[in-house]
């Protein structure tokens, strides 16, 4: 009886200890924006589309750099369905052009475009960010290396503070 009124005990402890370490992560200071959030994207791809009302993250990090360059950047990551959409925009603080990653999967096969500069450019285009509230509209025009076009928008309702990588 004993081992099984402390396997009970364990048990009961370790259940509790995760309800716990749930409300705790669900807890957000006001003003907080969630982990995930609501993404619309609708994007042209070549001669295919990619939609979604799918939820992922929109972060945003006043700032941040990128191959010594110094920049307000923004980021959108979305994946559901075997589908799936990552974008970041970076405005110099030394007010040189903007520079976008893009990666989009969908029925048409894998699309990357980049335009960081010190990096591997590939592709072309631009992205604007209209900022509403808490978040904004990207507006995309941009091509592959390869000549596909993706076009459209991708509007996230909130952006969350972004965490850089390993910290």
């Amino acid at each position: 009886m004993g081992r099984v009124f402390t396997s009970l005990s364990v048990v009961v402890a370790v259940a509790l200890g995760a309800f716990i370490e749930d409300i705790h992560a669900q807890r957000r200071a006001p003003g907080e924006v969630q982990a995930n959030q609501a993404i619309q994207a609708s994007l042209k791809v070549g001669g295919g589309t990619y939609q979604s009302t799918a939820a992922g993250k929109c972060t945003h990090a006043p700032v941040a750099s990128i191959f010594k360059t110094v920049a307000e950047m923004w980021t959108v990551q979305q994946n559901a369905d075997g589908r799936s959409l990552a974008l970041t925009l970076w405005k110099p603080k030394d007010g040189s052009g903007d520079m976008v990653t893009l990666a989009v999967t969908s029925g048409t096969g894998s699309h990357q475009i980049s335009t960081v500069r010190g990096g591997s450019p590939t592709g072309s285009g631009k992205v604007t960010l209209e900022k509403a509230g808490n978040g904004g509209t990207f507006a995309v025009d941009a091509k592959t290396s390869n000549g596909t076009a993706i076009s459209g928008m991708i509007k996230c309702d909130a952006f969350a503070p972004h965490t850089a990588e390993g910290g």
